[in-house]
This record gives structure tokens, C-alpha cells and sequence, in this order.
């Protein structure tokens, strides 16, 4: 998904800001990956008590091997919805506010179904 997301983003901007818009997609993997492990699984999927959040599984710790497939799983969707907003941005915005946007969004996303 993330390749066919930089094929259309790159084809609907100038061609002076397609290597930016491919950096911002790449980007967006290694940074929603670094968020996601630390901050966005354990919201979703840590389980704990509370019935909104999570307070287990922030950066894998005493994440069961049976989860790490689902981890991955819902990475790829964190890393989708920030990349869905980078099209909609494209050329309107700072890089690194983009970076920070992605941050953000990447280690907040969570769960829609309970």
C-alpha cells in the first residue's frame, strides 16, 4: 500500500517535490514503526483494566510471541493512516511539521473495534 500511495502522491505534485513526497512516505514506515512499537500497540492492544487504553506492551515489554504477527498487522494500517493524510498535505506543508504530524499520529493510533 505504501508504494502504490508514492506512485499516485509523486504523479499529483510538481515535479519539483517528488523526491520530497518519497522521502515523506519512506519516512513515514521508519517513524510510525519507532511510535507505533513505543506508545501506539500498548494504547490499543495493552490491555490493563481500563476499557479505553492500554497499560501493557509499550516498546514489546512482556509482549507474548503470538502478538508480534498482530503488531505488524497494525502497523501496517498506523503507517497507512499517516501516509493517507501525506497526500492530502502534499506541498502544503513544512517537513518537519509533516514529521512531527506523523509522530503524532502514528503512536495514537488505536483500535476502532473493542
Amino acid at each position: 500500500m505504501q508504494v502504490g500511495f508514492a506512485c499516485l502522491e509523486a504523479g499529483c505534485v510538481q515535479p519539483k517535490n517528488v523526491t520530497n513526497i518519497l522521502m515523506k512516505n519512506i519516512l513515514d514506515l521508519f517513524i510510525c514503526a519507532i511510535s507505533y512499537w513505543l506508545v501506539g500497540y500498548g494504547l490499543a492492544y495493552g490491555g490493563g483494566g481500563c476499557g479505553y487504553y492500554g497499560k501493557e506492551y509499550f516498546a514489546g515489554v512482556d509482549m507474548p510471541s503470538s502478538q508480534k504477527g498482530v503488531w505488524f498487522f497494525q502497523y501496517v494500517f498506523a503507517a497507512t493512516a499517516a501516509t493517507i493524510i501525506s497526500g492530502a498535505v502534499a506541498e502544503r506543508c513544512n517537513f518537519i511539521a509533516y514529521i512531527f504530524y506523523s509522530v503524532i499520529i502514528s503512536g495514537k493510533y488505536i483500535r476502532i473495534h473493542t
